[in-house]
């Protein structure tokens, strides 16, 4: 059986504060291409394996809404698959805040922001903690899924070694309050990486 690793509580505190910053970045990237001021409410983040993580899953996309999923990989020391999950209510209420008229929103529109939103996010958050470690990242191109339930998802997330960092969130601007969570899975020889790079902070600090 493969080990399961995990971050102790001072790796997690050290995490935590490192996608503080992560994600701080990520606000100001969405902010300045949509030319309004948005904040971010410190992320909570939590750690899970793969069953645990799969119950979470199910319970979140069991309560009725429609969901909009994205996933991009990222390869380098950090590999992982990256997943933001909005449901439609926020994907709609970030369409206006794109300065889109209601008129003009349908589901291409939906979908187009989803994509963008999660690709800036993703890209910025994971490339800002690479940076902060030492590290460096590549990225795919991001993939959008539309779900009901989670009958709807092909759950594939079944590896014993598969260690996953959920970094929930509300991205607030004057007016709405859009919620999103970006879910990292990584596999034991990246969690590994980022314990050492953690630790190496910590030791500093």
């Amino acid at each position: 059986m493969a080990e399961n690793i995990t971050l102790n509580e001072d790796e997690q505190d050290c995490l935590q504060e490192i996608m503080n910053i992560s994600y701080g970045a990520a606000t100001a990237a969405i902010s300045e291409i949509i030319n309004k001021y948005a904040t971010l409410n410190i992320p909570k983040i939590r750690t899970a394996n793969s069953s645990e993580f799969e119950k979470y899953f199910y319970k979140k996309l069991d309560d009725g809404k429609t969901h909009f999923i994205s996933n991009q990989l990222v390869n380098g020391y950090l590999s992982s698959e990256n997943m933001f999950v909005m449901d439609k209510d926020s994907v709609y209420n970030l369409c206006k805040e794109f300065g889109l008229e209601e008129s003009e929103i349908d589901e291409d529109e939906l979908k187009d922001v989803m994509l963008e939103i999660s690709n800036i996010i993703s890209t910025t958050t994971i490339s800002k903690l690479a940076e902060l470690i030492d590290s460096s990242v590549v990225f795919s191109p991001p993939s959008l899924k539309i779900v009901k339930s989670f009958d709807d998802l092909e759950y594939r997330y079944h590896s014993e070694d598969l260690h996953i960092i959920i970094i929930e969130t509300n991205l607030v601007f004057k007016e709405q309050h859009i919620h999103g969570e970006l879910i990292i899975l990584s596999k034991n020889d990246s969690i590994l990486y980022l314990k050492k790079a953690l630790n190496k902070i910590i030791d500093e600090y």
